[in-house]
């Protein structure tokens, strides 16, 4: 994946989340609104029943004041009186202005009524309003008769229209009839409330009732009860009062026909429920507003803990997916750098002149990292040391195994570097010099954990440096020691001699007659005897002893170790000499030329330091000479050869 699209999903990422944690918080929040809000419509339907049921026991009372007439063709004053008290309605349904009853009195028995009413203590009684009317009513009886009823007294309601109206519903109806929104003629200019009036109408006992006509030719009058609208709904809804604010409206919601409210202020509040409800045959409209009580029981932060909570993981993932990107981005661009360096490091390994490793420590020094010049060197694929398939100890020479380990041990100790040189066998059987240079890493204990170094390939250079040796210390014709290697060798016969106190001789061989051989059949013929010459030489003697050309047709045998006695040492070199004459007198092939010589040879033995190395050879020399002078191929050991 590109950074880019790395980064794009990140994005997405966040976008898409913060979307699905909008979508929760919002069907969160819904939900307890929802759920409050549910609540709050229960809160609703409870008072709503709470109201009718107090209206439904008022109407009670009303019909049992109706069913009190029923019973009776004349109900008085005392027995009204003792009927409404009985019911205790202060106690059982406080919120009431009172109980009453009101007559209908025609227009005809309208001064007969008012003396009645004169002549049973009330002499001031009169209705009133007062006005020709057809049809009057007045209220007669009215419990509890306190100064505030006492007003009412004598009231034609029927007068009034919004009362005439619920008057006449209850009449043609039979059932309780509910005023419109009105002000009680008990209110007495203080506290003025709204109010409203319930009324049954109370029809003449054995009347028929079953027509409106019949109900109309039928009424006496009504018992009713009047309502000062804010006491009866403080009693009502004392409680509710604590969290939610009511509004009461006669009919529809006008400020004008408002009957109640709980505040005198509403607030804007966050659950409004309007429910209306018919209640004796009247619409009334409750209007129920949440209170900051009620607001905060059912207020939750779980949907803003969501919100929060969820804001805050999508952007905790957001800032991991595009730190991660970013850190993958970087990842990616240090890798291909890293790739790049190494591609260039193993080029530049590669390209290096040998082969480079990195192996571990110890025997059998097993490769962690090779470079393909070891296949050039050894024959064996690098992924065959990698896999431990063949390891690179396997290959050193074992006679050159000690010396490595030696060298590698003590570079350790020192923390130094190392170079060391030795011989492997390849894949092909070649035995091939090495140089190795590396270092040690080590760890917080000072133990080794892996060697880096490179080895080259030094057999050409080896195989140089022999070639420059050879030519420093042997004769490049016959391979021979020359005379420079003579003397070293001699010097260390005569200190050998003189820890050992053994006897050892210098042969010295001239050949005879090799300058007529050289004339006659040229040098090559010469070059091919005297090589001859040196392999007859060397295959004679022992293997310890020396053999050496001085030049031209001059040979040096040294003999070591031919025991403590001078004379059996001199004979021990006789005897070698001799040895050495028969086989350089058997005839030589040279070519197609056949040919034959003799040597002379002089013999100066020694023990110890006594002579020096010079002194020596031209004692041989000079023995070697009085040889050659008694005839060909003749021995002569030196005069002084038993001096210690």
């Amino acid at each position: 994946m590109r950074p880019s699209e790395s980064t794009s999903l990140a994005y997405l990422a966040l976008v898409l989340g913060l979307i699905l944690t909008l979508a929760l918080w919002h069907y969160s929040e819904t939900t307890f609104h929802q759920r409050a809000q549910d609540r709050f419509a229960y809160r609703v339907d409870k008072e709503k029943l709470t109201l009718l049921n107090r209206i439904q026991a008022y109407e009670q009372v009303l019909r049992g004041g109706r069913a009190l007439f029923a019973a009776s063709d004349d109900v008085t004053v005392d027995e009204w009186r003792q009927y409404v008290a009985l019911l205790a309605l202060e106690q059982t349904l406080p919120g009431i202005q009172g109980t009453g009853f009101t007559l209908m009195v025609p227009r005809s028995s309208l001064a007969s009524h008012v003396t009645q009413i004169r002549t049973t203590g009330f002499p001031g009684y009169d209705i009133h309003p007062a006005g020709d009317r057809e049809l009057y009513s007045s209220i007669l009886y009215l419990e509890p008769f306190d100064a505030r009823n006492q007003r009412a007294f004598g009231y034609d309601m029927y007068a009034e229209p919004i009362r005439r109206e619920a008057m006449e519903r209850a009449r043609d109806t039979g059932n309780p009839a509910l005023s419109a929104k009105v002000t009680l003629v008990q209110e007495t200019g203080k506290d003025v409330q709204p109010g409203f009036l319930i009324y049954l109408a109370v029809y003449r006992n054995g009347a028929p009732t079953d027509t409106v006509a019949q109900r109309r030719a039928a009424l006496v009058g009504f018992v009713y009860s009047p309502f000062r609208a804010h006491d009866l709904m403080r009693g009502i809804f004392a409680e509710v009062d604590q969290d939610v604010n009511l509004e009461v409206y006669d009919d529809a919601v006008a400020p004008e026909n408002l009957l109640f409210s709980s505040q005198a202020q509403v607030r804007d509040a966050r659950y409004t429920l309007e429910s209306p409800m018919e209640i004796s045959g009247r619409r009334w409209v409750l209007r129920f507003h949440s209170r900051e009580q009620y607001e905060e029981a059912t207020r939750t932060i779980q949907p803003q803990i969501l919100l929060t909570a969820g804001t805050l993981l999508n952007v905790l993932l957001f800032t991991v997916m595009y730190t991660s990107a970013r850190h993958r981005r970087r990842m990616r661009i240090a890798a291909a750098a890293l790739t790049d360096s190494l591609a260039r490091y193993q080029t530049l390994v590669e390209n290096v002149p040998g082969t480079v490793f990195r192996c571990e420590p110890g025997i059998p020094w097993r490769f962690i990292h090779v470079s393909a010049g070891v296949e050039t060197l050894t024959g064996f694929a690098a992924g065959s040391f990698i896999r431990g398939e063949q390891t690179f100890g396997k290959l050193i020479q074992q006679e050159d195994l000690e010396h490595v380990q030696e060298v590698l041990a003590a570079a350790f100790a020192a923390r130094t570097a190392y170079e060391v040189e030795y011989r492997i066998r390849t894949r092909t059987g070649e035995t091939k010099w090495v140089s190795e240079r590396g270092r040690a890493s080590y760890d917080d204990q000072g133990n080794p954990t892996f060697i880096d170094g490179v080895i080259l390939d030094s057999t050409e250079q080896k195989l140089a440096e022999n070639a420059i040796r050879d030519l420093a210390f042997y004769d490049p014709l016959t391979a021979l020691p020359n005379r420079r290697l003579l003397y070293d060798r001699l010097h260390q016969a005569i200190a050998s001699s003189a820890r050992s106190r053994q006897h050892g001789a210098v042969l010295f061989i001239d050949l005879d007659k090799f300058k007529a051989l050289n004339d006659s059949a040229g040098h090559e013929a010469g070059d091919a005897l005297l090589k001859a010459i040196a392999r007859r030489l060397t295959e004679t003697v022992r293997q310890d002893d020396t053999v050496a050309r001085l030049g031209g047709d001059e040979f040096v045998v040294i003999l070591e170790n031919l025991g403590n006695a001078a004379d059996a040492a001199t004979k021990m070199a006789y005897t070698i000499a001799n040895k050495l004459r028969e086989a350089l007198s058997a005839p030589y092939t040279l070519g197609e030329l056949t040919h034959q010589t003799t040597p002379s040879i002089g013999i100066a033995t020694f023990c110890g330091s006594a002579r020096e190395p010079n002194q020596l050879i031209r004692d041989a020399d000079t023995a070697m000479y009085r040889a050659k002078s008694s005839g060909q191929g003749c021995i002569c050991v030196h005069a002084d050869t038993h001096e210690a």
